[in-house]
């Protein structure tokens, strides 16, 4: 399995890449706005990343491997409150949400996610269409029990690109799926169901781990579209090129569209402030542990 370390690595490039206009380029009344987008905060540093990482490791109730660890901290927002929410409590009591599902109980981690950081894979809302990308199987993940992740292979990334670009562009199209007008308008409130998904390739391409939503497509979606301020299609193709990209280059073009937008901000709102601001950070239910109804003790 190769390794995520590039998770960690602080972008060194000060110069933002992405640049938002100056002046407002619209009036904004027509849109309604509801809640007001903010400031956002900035893209953790490694170190911050890493204390989340730990405090994964550490705690008993969760099991994820190396990797999916890492995976985890890298998307987070607000990484000293996941820490915090990650840490065992000596009074043994957890901070970790539990939810019941059959068979057994998933511990829960709820916080806030760069949205460009989560895709989807399959989508149960098309399942009845004719898709040109047949959906993933789900294998077994094993290190030395059974871990609270997910494993799905493909023959290729062009595949894994394929599915998620069509899984964006029909998931779009089904009536009352989209839902970028409502973003634009009060941003996203209903919190994804998240769980990270190792990924292989019998092509032989390196392996990687990504966080998937199961319960939220048609919100990430929807998001995408919203901060592209482009169709489905275009949506969907800015997804898969974050979802090509190396995780250190998308975490350096997230922090220049983060201060970029944050210097916009200042200025005043434009249609597009408006777009990245309610549509870059989503709220998660992300699963980091699971054990089985049977079992006595929480899986390692």
């Amino acid at each position: 399995m190769t390794s995520n370390t590039s998770f960690f690595e602080d972008p060194q490039d000060d110069d933002p890449a992405v640049r938002l206009p100056a002046t407002p380029d619209r009036d904004l009344d027509e849109l309604s706005i509801t809640h007001k987008p903010s400031i956002l905060p900035n893209v953790a540093e490694s170190s911050a990343l890493r204390k989340v990482a730990m405090r994964l490791d550490r705690n008993p109730r969760t099991n994820l491997n190396e990797d999916a660890r890492k995976a985890a901290a890298a998307l987070q927002v607000q990484p000293e409150r996941a820490a915090l929410l990650a840490t065992e409590q000596q009074n043994g009591v957890s901070l970790l949400s539990e939810v019941p599902v059959p068979g057994g109980t998933l511990f829960v981690m709820e916080g806030k996610a760069w949205t460009r950081m989560l895709f989807p894979l399959y989508q149960p809302r098309i399942a009845a269409l004719s898709l040109a990308v047949p959906p993933p199987k789900l294998l077994n993940d094993y290190d030395d029990g059974p871990l609270a992740q997910a494993h799905c292979e493909f023959s290729s990334p062009k595949e894994l690109a394929d599915l998620v670009r069509e899984t964006v562009t029909q998931t779009l199209g089904v009536p009352k799926a989209d839902y970028s007008d409502s973003i634009m308008q009060r941003g996203i409130s209903d919190p994804l169901l998240v769980i990270l998904v190792r990924i292989t390739f019998t092509d032989g391409s390196p392996s990687r781990v990504i966080p998937v939503v199961v319960d939220g497509i048609s919100r990430l979606s929807s998001a995408a579209k919203t901060r592209t301020g482009k169709n489905a299609s275009g949506a969907a193709d800015e997804m898969v090129a974050d979802l090509l990209r190396d995780p250190n280059s998308l975490r350096r073009s997230i922090r220049d569209e983060v201060t970029s937008y944050n210097a916009a901000y200042r200025r005043g709102l434009t249609d597009e402030v408006v777009r990245i601001g309610q549509s870059a950070t989503v709220p998660v239910r992300l699963v980091v542990g699971a054990r089985n109804g049977d079992d006595k003790e929480v899986s390692q």
